[in-house]
């Protein structure tokens, strides 16, 4: 006996409809949009100044390393670090016992060559003494008067006074102690408002870029507000230790006090404009110093370019080289890319 099943026609087109729906949705998976959407901006070429970017430290243009013209023991040091001086106050002194010791016997060596040369001169006339002594009691005189002079200026220099008005910023030694002549004793720096210069350095493609006088920016971390100021002095050859050329800036008249050794940013702006591109900063991917990398839109392709950054400037970086005018920067979606993926330019 054959048992015969029946086949529910509602249960054929449920399976129907979920075989239809199945091919459907692998239909729509083969079919997904593997572009990345991407907004461009189109380079923009100018003529701009590119400023030279140093730092350095603030000094005075009056300051000065104080010595004595000759060594002995120190008598006394009549200021302390912090002390403001007035031009011509007398700041140390040396025990002068010796000095004048020098002194007087130079002035009793020169009263004998003077007697002995007029002695000589008169037994000249007379023709006892020949010509050749007579000239050689002249020469002694003459000696003598000199080793006299130097006894008197080194005891007048036997004492320091202040050259310019000013502030103690370091005292070197003691009173007591024995110094050589030239040694340093104290360090004073003029205090006036329009003395004050920055000393920095600059690589030798930076200084050709620079002829003096050129307007500079400065700031110091301990003001808010930016220093203006203009380059003073370019040295005609490098530092023998750090190679780099050696400048001054003048920094402009302030209503500020400043204070020795203060550290200071400097932008110079050189007088020639440079060619550069100007691109939004947010385009940089990868920065590193002055090197970084932009995504350009080729037809739907994306390609990867190495640029070399002057500098940024708010929303904009300054490029010197990689591009060229007009390229079509990639400026939003360039976190997904990679060299030569295929893009979609969106608005």
């Amino acid at each position: 006996m054959k048992t015969i099943f029946k086949i529910n026609p509602v249960i054929l087109l449920f399976a129907a409809a979920l075989l239809v729906t199945a091919c459907k949705e692998k239909t729509k998976t083969e079919k997904t949009d593997s572009t990345i959407p991407v907004k461009i901006i189109n380079s923009a070429s100018l003529n701009q100044v590119q400023a030279v970017e140093t730092s350095g430290l603030l000094s005075s243009e009056n300051e000065a390393r104080l010595s004595f013209k000759v060594g002995g023991i120190i008598r006394q040091i009549l200021v302390k670090e912090g002390d403001h001086v007035r031009k011509g106050q007398l700041l140390a002194t040396l025990n002068t016992t010796e000095i004048s010791a020098q002194m007087s016997l130079a002035e009793e060596n020169y009263l004998k060559a003077k007697r002995d040369a007029q002695r000589t001169q008169n037994l000249y006339r007379d023709s006892v003494n020949t010509k050749e002594q007579l000239q050689n009691s002249q020469t002694n005189l003459a000696i003598t008067e000199k080793q006299m002079e130097i006894s008197r200026f080194n005891l007048s220099h036997a004492s320091i006074v202040a050259p310019a008005d000013g502030v103690v910023i370091k005292k070197l030694v003691n009173a007591g102690e024995q110094i050589e002549g030239g040694a340093p004793v104290l360090f004073i720096s003029g205090v006036h408002n329009d003395d004050w210069i920055i000393k920095c350095g600059l690589t030798d493609k930076d200084w050709t870029r620079l002829k003096g006088n050129e307007k500079a920016e400065i700031s110091f971390d301990a003001f808010s507000q930016t220093f203006t100021g203009s380059v003073k002095t370019l040295a005609q050859g490098s530092d023998v230790a750090s190679g780099l050329f050696q400048a001054e800036i003048r920094v402009d008249k302030q209503n500020v006090k400043l204070v020795n050794g203060l550290f200071a940013k400097v932008s110079i702006y050189p007088k020639e404009k440079t060619d550069m591109i100007s691109i939004p900063f947010d385009a940089l991917i990868e920065g590193e110093n002055d090197s970084a990398f932009v995504f350009v839109a080729n037809g739907n392709v994306a390609t990867k370019k190495a640029v070399k950054v002057a500098y940024l400037e708010g929303s904009k970086a300054f490029i010197l080289s990689g591009i060229g005018a007009g390229e079509k920067i990639i400026r939003e979606g360039s976190a997904y890319l990679a060299n030569g993926s295929v893009i979609k330019i969106v608005q």
